[in-house]
């Protein structure tokens, strides 16, 4: 059976990397004794899969995890286990069944939310950047050698909202093995040399697949 799960991963628990957080569930389902499925051969592991591995230091609230099990199990049931166990920080906020043949969870990401907030007042110069008909930013290529590339293709929507003297950014990037952009890199291409200097927080809001040209959460996608 191929159990789905969005959950969190607030507070300081945000500071406990990926390969960290896959430990940690492992165990988690081991203490809630969930008859996870095995792979074969020499060396087998847990069938747990993750969507998309989140940057330390970044919150999120649509995070994604599937679960392969030996038989079938109650998916609110195994939502309360999990709960019962996890830290604070992550929760389970939704177990759902999804149909057999349905594609791996990590290459249905497509498309990533995310929530900056940011001590900043400056909203024109953003906009102005945004307008731009090239967003240029310097990075390291596969090869480790720095390449100039335009950023703008790989932002389907950006939105500056001004706060109480702060800034809030909400972006929708293209996410996944496909196309990627990571949003530490849209801010330094918005901000400049004012990045490192810069006080914010990221959240990852929702992670979607692209369905015949409409982004659907994964949340909702290939649901029994």
């Amino acid at each position: 059976m191929r159990i789905r799960g969005k959950f969190t991963k607030e507070g300081r628990v945000k500071f406990v990397g990926h390969l960290d957080t896959v430990r940690l569930f492992q165990r988690a389902i081991k203490v809630a004794k969930i008859n996870v499925a095995y792979s074969e051969g020499f060396n087998p592991h847990s069938k747990v899969y993750f969507a998309m591995p989140l940057s330390v230091g970044v919150s999120s609230v649509g995070e994604y995890i599937e679960i392969r099990t030996k038989d079938d199990m109650d998916v609110a049931d195994m939502k309360e286990r999990l709960n019962n166990i996890l830290p604070e920080g992550i929760k389970m906020l939704d177990t759902f069944e999804v149909v057999e043949g349905t594609p791996t969870l990590m290459s249905q990401v497509d498309v990533a939310d995310y929530v900056v907030d940011i001590d900043y007042e400056n909203k024109a110069q953003l906009l102005q950047v945004l307008q731009q008909d090239e967003i240029l930013i310097s990075k390291r290529n596969k090869k480790k050698k720095w390449v100039e590339v335009d950023i703008k293709p790989l932002i389907i929507d950006c939105e500056i909202v001004e706060t109480e003297n702060k800034l809030q950014i909400i972006a929708k990037l293209f996410a996944g093995s496909k196309q990627n952009l990571n949003v530490d890199l849209l801010l330094k291409a918005l901000f400049k040399e004012e990045f490192d200097n810069l006080i914010y927080t990221v959240t990852r809001t929702e992670l979607y697949t692209d369905q015949d040209g409409k982004y659907i959460p994964i949340l909702v996608s290939d649901r029994v």
